[in-house]
């Protein structure tokens, strides 16, 4: 993997696009995640201007590194090729919060944060269990309490995370265009229509039908072959 790695950036960096994306295809075909990987596809993808492939691999790789700008900024431009101009519904102070905080990292990140923390606590507690002194004692008892409070805070924020990760799960329209029913079957009325590299999120699925809201809250049913899993 790293040897077709360092080949594809080789090839991209010679402006070999499709030659590139080949070797990084293989790597992916390997089953192994890198934000690293998605982006430079994603990347390739927007060169070539190829607008749902592009959009989708950029939302894989920001989930692996939620904080990395470079993704973020690609994103932003990638997101004005989109043909569909959805206004977000406002956020509420729950949403903000989890938005700037609990989604800032991935779980695994809060988690490692936790298990950190765990062991400042366990030293803390032997320095205060050996400490002669009155006002170390105070200090590093008042210190354990505080490193206890932070790790059941980003336990807390893992297991919140985990769970918005996994019941929170978002598609990237893939065909030029889809249409949005009110009900799964191919003769019930139409509500609206989607274009590539629309996001979505998939409440529900039935047979070859996905349920979806968009981010202005409207919601349909649509064909699970035009849109494609994040």
């Amino acid at each position: 993997a790293d040897s077709l790695f360092v080949a594809a950036n080789k090839s991209y960096q010679q402006e070999k696009y499709m030659e590139a994306l080949e070797a990084y295809q293989q790597i992916e075909q390997l089953e192994l995640k890198s934000a690293d990987l998605y982006f430079n596809m994603a990347n390739i993808y927007y060169k070539t201007n190829q607008v749902a492939p592009a959009v989708f691999y950029y939302e894989k790789a920001l989930k692996l590194a939620p904080n990395d700008k470079d993704i973020q900024f690609n994103l932003n431009f990638a997101n004005r090729m989109i043909l569909d101009n959805i206004e977000p519904l406002p956020k509420s102070l729950w949403q903000k919060f989890m938005d700037g905080i609990i989604l800032r990292f991935t779980y695994e990140t809060w988690a490692k944060i936790a298990v950190s923390l765990a062991f400042v606590f366990a030293i803390l507690f032997l320095m205060y269990h050996f400490s002669y002194s009155t006002s170390k004692k105070r200090f590093y008892f008042v210190t354990s309490i505080l490193s206890v409070i932070f790790v059941t805070t980003c336990l807390f924020f893992s297991y919140r995370n985990k769970h918005y990760v996994d019941n929170n799960i978002q598609a990237i329209i893939f065909s030029s265009s889809a249409e949005v029913k009110s009900a799964p079957t191919n003769s019930s009325e139409v509500y609206f229509e989607l274009h590539e590299g629309t996001k979505v999120v998939i409440l529900e699925s039935l047979d070859n039908w996905k349920k979806i809201k968009i981010a202005d809250g409207k919601m349909g049913w649509i064909d699970a072959t035009t849109l494609k899993e994040i």
